[in-house]
């Protein structure tokens, strides 16, 4: 019953095209607790950053939170006759967060997932897709992205048939995005060598820039993230006591929505998550002040963005403004990919 509902789908795919204008350019993060996509109109959606690889006898129900592809054919053969899912659901059926992934090849599953198309229109043209790595230079993780998504892909999701050509995929380093968003909106005082501090979930990004905007190879540092905040937490006396090893997955989940609360136990770790903040970000500002000692005399302000900047208020306080947390830290980096 599938295989005859995906050749029904194609067949109509191919012979009542409803063209989406051409010329649409979007951006997209794939972070490794949240997927993050932006267009250049300034739509901003975001999905939870967990995949799953569908079986024939899956059947999930796609949702807001959601997304189910299934990829017919196109110019990415490796995922021809394909399914999986992204987002809640992926998650609730035991998928994979991405931060335990190398995202890069798993890059165009998720890219899919996050063009949506508009109801009855089938054919989506891309003329410019924007994506970010680590680190830029890592040329076969670049080559895979751009060779994954290139060209056209004729896919159901969430039900609906869609053909999507991409003309171009731009690879940038991450944190520049952010740092042309700190540029647009005046975040910078001054014109000197300035920073950005992305503080992601496995990881975080530390990158200065010259006054003139030229990214500092030399001053990339990589330092870490809430997965590391999480192992911390995990050692909790509360949570050791257990009878099983801490689920990072969940102690993430509860420090992302502010609960503090270890999954459905009703165990908090509130009383120790301040320490626990401190010693993190001790460990990140010791990490960076090694790093960039070459600049510190020159150094003006680092703006801190990325889905875990809003920890890092102390560390704001501890250095007088110097680093600052950008407004919408969490979308500035994917919305200044465009700029």
């Amino acid at each position: 019953m599938a295989k005859v509902y995906k050749e029904e789908q194609l067949i109509q795919l191919k012979t009542e095209p409803k063209i989406l204008k051409s010329g649409l350019q979007i951006a997209v993060d794939v972070g490794n607790r949240v997927i993050k996509y932006c267009t250049d109109q300034g739509t901003v959606k975001t999905l939870p950053s967990w995949h799953k690889d569908l079986e024939e006898w899956d059947t999930p129900k796609p949702d807001e939170n959601s997304a189910i592809v299934t990829y017919l054919n196109g110019d990415n053969t490796e995922l021809a006759g394909h399914s999986w899912a992204v987002g809640v659901v992926a998650q609730d059926l035991g998928g994979t967060p991405t931060f335990e992934l190398e995202k890069v090849f798993l890059a165009p599953k998720l890219f899919l997932a996050m063009i949506e198309g508009i109801p009855g229109i089938n054919q989506v043209t891309l003329n410019r897709l924007v994506c970010s790595l680590p680190n830029d230079l890592q040329l076969d993780k670049v080559d895979a992205l751009i060779d994954g998504l290139t060209g056209t892909h004729n896919i159901i999701r969430n039900r609906q048939s869609m053909s999507v050509e991409i003309h171009q995929v731009e690879v940038e380093p991450e944190t520049l995005g952010a740092y042309k968003y700190a540029l647009a909106n005046r975040l910078f005082k001054y014109a000197r060598v300035n920073g950005i501090l992305d503080l992601g979930g496995k990881t975080g990004i530390g990158q200065l820039y010259t006054k003139n905007g030229t990214l500092i190879r030399e001053s990339r540092v990589i330092v870490e993230g809430t997965y590391r905040l999480a192992q911390m937490i995990a050692r909790h006396p509360i949570l050791i006591a257990q009878d099983m090893t801490p689920n990072l997955s969940l102690i993430m989940d509860a420090i992302a929505d502010g609960s503090l609360i270890y999954g459905t136990t009703g165990i908090s770790f509130a009383d120790k998550f301040p320490g626990y903040v401190s010693q993190w970000l001790y460990g990140i500002r010791n990490k960076l002040k090694i790093a960039w000692t070459p600049w510190l005399a020159d150094l003006g302000e680092v703006v801190m963005v990325g889905g875990s900047a809003h920890l890092a208020t102390s560390l704001a306080e501890q250095t007088e403004g110097r680093f600052k947390i950008a407004d919408q830290p969490q979308y500035c980096g994917v919305m200044g990919m465009l700029l």
